[in-house]
């Protein structure tokens, strides 16, 4: 067969959990009857079918009790490597599932793995296929994982991120349906070394061709473990009629982990015309909150708060005033959970419904304020998530913050708001004003709403509050 060169353009804090003592031992109590059920969904998509799980799909579930481990472990944990499986509802025990402890007044945390193994647990080789011409060769190269905080609830819902990466090629031009085209990715690693507690994906092994699934006419895609590739490599071989095409890198290409690479091609009489490329979440998460707050440490806030991924969220655009305003975690020991602080209020504004970059002031009752312009919002439905990096002053001392709020939109403000933030930076402040640089807190509005508001005025309470700042190292 003839071969022909093109080169293809792409455009484009420390754990928080205190772990008890090492003599208890965990006690599993599984039983089919009473078992903890689990719906799983993905920011509207689930699976590399990206519409729904299927009934039979098999997941690994794995329970941890927080005050025994902070994390998963290799084995050991409350529950290990669970069987649950999709009945076309959610995700149901078989012969046993795990049931919550009459001891446990805390809950358990849960780790669940799609496709189910038998070899999975805190740490595990998984592979892609090599041949994924056909649905279940392709669906099954899919790995997806969820996590969900401590929580004694018989009916978890399970937010599944995909976790590899995945390249999509479709085809445009004219007379296409007579080309006979077939697409076939060259020197991909397949094999992934996973870490399920610090969400690493891995390409390990060695490179091999891989055979891509066809649902569409000309629209192809393949499942490939994270890597990059560089320019000139030969990434794609496409078959035309008689003739092999060899398509190259016109410059580096990162396959992220989540994410998805589109190639779009245009095809002529006897050759194909690279049209653009794209790069876009596979899984639906917007990976600018980790430029706002390091993945580690959302990792930690993330144990003490939601946060809500998605690229639809609601319209917040108002002034919100937090009140009562109460401590949930402090990593510096500042506040202990409940206390409560100055109420606060948040004005969010400028909110771009097409980059999903939101504006925030926030100030209170005392002369403290702080400020984030173009930062971003993500959510779905009513549920939001936004983030800031935010400069600030409180007791003529300056400051810089990353900061996390969350919660749910309602008429009448903001339901279950969540607020966190890590001090970034902080100006001269030889009395320890503000807490230290480097460590996280987390706040919430005790009573569930946070009111929308048109002025200060309408927010003053005839109730006296503590003197002290949600910023102040010391009371």
């Amino acid at each position: 067969m003839n071969k022909v060169r093109n080169y293809l353009l792409f455009l484009g804090f420390v754990a928080l959990f205190i772990s008890c003592s090492t003599e208890y031992e965990p006690q599993m109590s599984i039983d089919k009857d009473g078992a903890v059920e689990f719906k799983g969904y993905f920011g509207g998509q689930t699976r590399a079918t990206e519409t729904a799980f299927e009934n039979g799909d098999l997941i690994s579930l794995f329970a941890v009790d927080p005050m025994v481990s902070s994390e998963l472990k290799a084995s050991g944990n409350y529950a290990d490597n669970v069987k649950y499986t999709y009945n076309g509802a959610g995700f149901k025990a078989g012969t046993k599932g795990v049931v919550i402890s009459e001891s446990n007044t805390t809950g358990y945390a849960y780790y669940a793995i799609y496709p189910y193994m038998d070899s999975a647990d805190d740490a595990f080789t998984f592979s892609a296929n090599s041949d994924q011409s056909t649905h279940t060769k392709y669906t099954s190269s899919d790995l997806c994982t969820a996590y969900h905080t401590p929580t004694t609830s018989q009916s978890v819902e399970l937010e599944f991120f995909h976790r590899l990466s995945h390249v999509v090629v479709k085809f445009t031009g004219n007379n296409i349906t007579s080309k006979s085209l077939v697409a076939e990715l060259n020197g991909f690693m397949l094999k992934s070394s996973v870490d399920i507690n610090d969400d690493k994906f891995v390409a390990t092994g060695t490179a091999s061709d891989v055979a891509m699934y066809e649902p569409l006419n000309n629209e192809f895609k393949a499942i490939v473990a994270p890597q990059k590739r560089y320019a000139n490599d030969v990434v794609m071989t496409v078959t035309m009629g008689g003739t092999q095409i060899e398509l190259s890198l016109a410059r580096d290409i990162e396959f992220k982990s989540g994410y998805e690479t589109t190639f779009e091609l245009v095809v002529t009489d006897d050759s194909i015309t690279e049209l653009h490329g794209k790069l876009t979440p596979w899984s639906n998460r917007d990976d600018r909150l980790e430029e706002v707050v390091p993945k580690y440490i959302l990792d930690d806030i993330e144990d003490y708060m939601p946060i809500y991924n998605g690229v639809n969220p609601p319209n917040v655009v108002g002034t919100y005033y937090i009140e009562p305003f109460v401590a949930v975690y402090c990593e510096d020991g500042g506040y202990g959970p409940g206390e409560e602080v100055i109420p606060e209020y948040i004005t969010f504004s400028n909110q771009n419904s097409k980059d999903n970059t939101l504006d925030m002031y926030q100030y209170d009752d005392y002369g403290s304020w702080m400020e984030g312009k173009g930062a971003f919002i993500s959510g779905s439905g009513n549920d939001f998530t936004a983030f800031f990096n935010s400069i600030g002053e409180t007791d003529d001392v300056s400051f810089k913050t990353a900061l996390v709020v969350s919660g749910t939109k309602a008429s009448s403000g903001i339901k279950n708001l969540y607020y966190a933030f890590v001090m970034v930076e902080k100006g001269y402040d030889p009395d320890e004003i503000l807490m230290n640089e480097g460590v996280f807190r987390v706040f919430k509005d005790e009573d569930g709403l946070s009111r929308l508001v048109s002025s200060r005025a309408e927010s003053v309470e005839s109730k006296s509050h503590p003197k002290w700042t949600i910023f102040s190292y010391c009371k």
